[in-house]
């Protein structure tokens, strides 16, 4: 112990490592699968810390080709040759190499062999190559290929041909992973499968652009579309602007697909020849090409999108009205306004895109410009809709003036554009319009326009509609103006309600009814249950019990057991089973014992019974989810 003491540090950790390692091979000789893996663990850690100290490590390897006789089963033997390939050298090769002449071994020793270095463990490899068969001899071209061994290439050129495709495809792969010229012949030379097609697209993406632009040219006539996408796209890419011919070749011959690679690169390295080949292809390939030329962003390719406007295709003008959405300026606003207006369906649906999506301020002018100095009313209302699309600040000055014109559909789509242009300034000029106006349905679309310009204001200021309430003698108007003052929802409009509640008109009385149902809050709601308890008109009662009803459903502060409290008051409001049956679904929804309890109060009402027992289960089970 004292000599010991007195070592040096690393070479007591040697003998000790050593000492270590003997015990754990000892114990791995004896191991079979499904077995306490405690020494192949420990076996593992000694090799893993030999891989620094090459003193160590060549000691280890020489105990491990030592065990390989003794181990006792091929449990054991896989270890073994798990941890020569860790820290195997040449030394390890012979003793490897007699197990790749036994069925059973083979693959733990090539598994070793493939990663030991050195030209001794190649040849091992290769020369097992042509005595072994099987799945043994796949496995054999995977190794000799991952190490790129130029000599095997004669030993795997003939496996191109196996009926086995898994060894075809290993011999395949193995080629293209070696690369040199010899392994470019053999796969190009070899029957044209998909195998080979995918080996020789790997070698040609690692391959010299000398080398690659040949393989890719091979490709070209396979039978595979995939591999003639590749094969084409590979050619763009390492020939560069001198694959042109061959690209504008794909266009008139190729399939959809195919063409589609050979117009994207010609976007890219050949706009112009591209350009040039347009008016050479078919309609399915002309739709491709402008869909490819809108793509680069180059003002260059305006031109032929609108040329392409007057074709006999749909599909090729619609993607030229495509094409000019993203690369048109102003100069095409008058031509797409036009055929936006002739039009219809898909084509008409693109124009008007195109309209709102063109870029650029003075785009925005230039539809502004042509709006009055455009004669045809289809092209009119198409510009109207467009400033209103595009939301154009300066378009409600011109906005109001058509919104008065003969014309119906110049008139409607005014009031549309105004909807997402106007604001408050412009809420007295609609309000006027709006009280000239004897079509009903540019009556409703003149109430949402006008609550949208009064709405685009901070505090919805409603002093407009109540001044114009105040001075109104038509009651159409008055109808209207309730129903902008429920869509704005500004209370101070309420007292003006309330007061139409009395009107002798049934109309209004109906509108301010409405009115105070769609209101955005709750504070409406003692209204509606007042109208409801009293009022004499049936109609009207239903109208108003309905609105309130929803009003309690608002989301709001109020306790839920305030909310089932309103609900008992409407139901003792009502006077029909469907006014209770539209009671008992909203309790359904307020969740607390208050609301179990109205809607168990209605189980032996034989008309709402059946409805009352439903919502009565469904409020228990939601519940007891809430107390667990």
């Amino acid at each position: 112990m004292v000599r010991l003491k007195i070592l040096p540090c690393v070479l007591l950790t040697t003998m000790l490592s050593a000492a270590d390692a003997g015990t754990w091979i000892q114990q791995v000789a004896g191991y079979d699968f499904g077995g306490d893996p405690t020494a192949l663990r420990a076996l593992e850690a000694e090799t893993l810390r030999a891989t620094g100290q090459p003193a160590q490590a060549r000691d280890l390897e020489k105990r491990l080709i030592a065990a390989l006789p003794s181990a006792r089963n091929n449990a054991a033997r896989d270890s073994f040759c798990r941890n020569l390939a860790i820290v195997g050298s040449s030394a390890s090769v012979p003793a490897l190499a007699a197990l790749l002449n036994r069925a059973d071994t083979l693959e733990m020793a090539r598994y070793a062999l493939e990663r030991i270095p050195g030209p001794e463990a190649t040849g091992a490899l290769r020369k097992a190559l042509p005595q072994t068969g099987g799945a043994g001899k796949a496995g054999l071209a995977v190794s000799l290929g991952r190490r790129r061994d130029a000599a095997s290439v004669p030993l795997l050129r003939p496996l191109l041909a196996s009926s086995d495709r898994p060894l075809t495809e290993a011999a395949a792969t193995a080629l293209a992973h070696i690369g040199t010229p010899a392994a470019r012949e053999a796969l190009l030379s070899a029957k044209a499968t998909p195998v080979v097609a995918d080996a020789l697209l790997q070698l040609a993406e690692t391959a010299p652009a000398t080398a690659a632009g040949p393989i890719y040219r091979n490709l070209l006539t396979s039978d595979n579309e995939a591999v003639r996408m590749a094969a084409l796209h590979g050619i763009a890419r390492v020939e560069g602007a001198r694959s042109t011919e061959t690209l504008l070749a794909a266009l008139k011959t190729a399939t959809p697909r195919v063409r589609a690679i050979a117009i994207r690169e010609l976007a890219r390295l050949d706009e112009a020849a591209l350009i040039r080949a347009a008016s050479t292809v078919l309609a399915p390939a002309r739709v491709q090409i402008l869909t490819a030329l809108a793509d680069t962003g180059h003002a260059t390719v305006a031109p032929l999108l609108e040329e392409s406007l007057a074709s006999e295709s749909v599909p090729v003008r619609i993607a030229a009205i495509n094409g000019l959405a993203k690369l048109g300026t102003r100069k095409q606003i008058p031509t797409l306004a036009a055929r936006a207006g002739q039009t219809t369906g898909e084509e008409q649906a693109a124009v008007r895109l195109a309209l709102a999506s063109i870029r650029g301020a003075d785009v925005d002018a230039a539809i502004l410009e042509a709006i009055p100095v455009t004669t045809e009313a289809k092209t009119q209302a198409e510009l109207i809709r467009a400033s209103g699309e595009r939301g154009i600040r300066g378009a409600p000055a011109i906005l109001l003036r058509t919104a008065a014109s003969k014309e119906k559909p110049v008139r409607t789509e005014s009031i549309r554009a105004l909807r997402e242009t106007a604001g408050p300034p412009e809420v007295p000029q609609l309000i006027a319009l709006l009280s000239r106006t004897e079509d009903d349905t540019e009556r409703s679309e003149y109430e949402r326009t006008v609550a949208a310009a009064i709405r685009r204001s901070k505090d919805a200021s409603v002093a407009e509609l109540l001044k114009a309430n105040a001075a109104a003698t038509d009651a159409d108007l008055r109808v209207s103006l309730l129903a902008i003052m429920s869509a704005v929802g500004n209370n101070d409009a309420l007292p003006v309600i309330r007061e139409a509640l009395k009107a002798k008109d049934n109309d209004q009385q109906r509108a301010a009814i409405n009115a105070l149902a769609g209101w955005p809050s709750a504070d409406p709601a003692p209204d509606l249950l007042a109208l409801a308890q009293s009022t004499a008109n049936a109609s009207h009662q239903a109208l108003a019990l309905r609105g309130f009803v929803r009003l309690v459903q608002i989301p709001s502060s109020r306790p839920p057991a305030e909310s089932a409290k309103m609900l008992a008051d409407g139901l003792a409001a009502a006077r029909r089973p469907e006014e209770k049956k539209i009671i008992l679904a909203a309790a359904q929804r307020i969740i607390c014992p208050e609301s179990l309890a109205l809607v168990k109060s209605q189980i032996n009402d034989p008309a709402v019974g059946e409805e009352a027992r439903q919502a009565a289960t469904a409020l228990e089970r939601s519940l007891s989810f809430r107390r667990n």
